[in-house]
């Protein structure tokens, strides 16, 4: 079984955020990761807010504010627009990494259940692979790689690294092998979850340390989205100068209760039906966040 590595050229693994259009929680926030990771540590601002309130004002200054983006890009040449208009979803990261701080940890029974859907895909598409492979579709070593080693975290990490092998060389392998892309993302989000779960060693992260990196994770959103939506309240500014406040709203203004119940029923819909509804298990299935006090 592959062993999970990092930035290594031709290992068919995963890239650690693959772009995606998806717009479900899970998938906004794996978008955001990155970015918000690179931020310098003495930057980042710790989250004492209701990120359900910060939210909806995010949605409701964006629609106001950006309503004509091609007037914007002519006024305002050098703003980066592309991250304004993407601000609706940083603010889906930042409510799905509140969720995660208060979580409780994945159960035995989660693992285990996560564990046999990477099992009942893993071995088929492997040995499929290995066919193709002698046969000069796949890379071999790649594929040898895959097949070798032991444990849980071996055994999530080849389930990412397959569905990426397979993605990879979807236009080598159309018409040659009988999986659906339903089957891929199924593969892909339970290596993923279990990745996330479980240590190296195969045993389950602890608790303190999910939370502590949850936090951090949150910090790191909640800053990258003040700095963003700095520049939506300069969009709000130059169009509509003295009334930008009742445009682009501060990020902390009371907001209706029918504006927060709005992006309570946004999360409840998802964490009920949604794509990634309970792929991270307890500690992972967008819930209501706990409400923080306002700075």
């Amino acid at each position: 079984m592959a062993k999970a590595k990092t930035q290594q050229a031709h290992t068919g693994k995963a890239p650690t955020a693959t772009p995606t259009a998806k717009t479900t929680y899970h998938a906004c926030y794996k978008r955001f990761a990155p970015q918000a990771m690179a931020l310098p540590d003495r930057d980042v601002e710790v989250c004492r807010a209701d990120v359900r309130i910060a939210f909806a004002n995010v949605k409701r200054g964006v629609q106001a504010a950006c309503a004509d983006p091609a007037r914007i890009r002519r006024a305002l040449p050098e703003l980066p627009l592309d991250d304004v208009l993407a601000l609706p979803d940083l603010g889906r990261a930042l409510v799905f990494a509140a969720t995660r701080v208060t979580a409780k940890p994945a159960s035995s029974g989660e693992i285990e259940a996560k564990l046999k859907v990477v099992i009942e895909l893993r071995e088929p598409m492997l040995t499929l692979a290995e066919t193709l492979a002698k046969r000069g579709l796949l890379p071999k070593d790649v594929v040898a790689e895959i097949r070798a080693g032991s444990g849980k975290y071996d055994l999530a990490s080849d389930g990412m690294a397959l569905a990426h092998l397979y993605e990879e060389h979807a236009v080598a392998l159309r018409g040659k092998h009988p999986f659906s892309q339903e089957e891929f993302e199924q593969l892909r989000e339970a290596s993923e979850w279990l990745l996330d779960t479980l240590t190296p060693e195969g045993a389950r992260r602890p608790a303190a340390k999910q939370r502590g990196e949850a936090e951090t994770m949150r910090d790191r959103l909640w800053t990258l989205l003040v700095r963003r939506y700095a520049d939506v309240r300069k969009i709000g500014y130059y169009f509509h100068g003295d009334a930008f406040e009742e445009v682009t709203p501060k990020l902390l203004s009371r907001v209706s209760s029918t504006a927060v119940d709005d992006v309570s029923e946004e999360v409840e819909a998802e964490a009920g039906g949604g794509e990634d509804a309970g792929e991270d298990g307890n500690h992972g299935a967008v819930s209501q966040p706990a409400v923080a006090a306002s700075p």
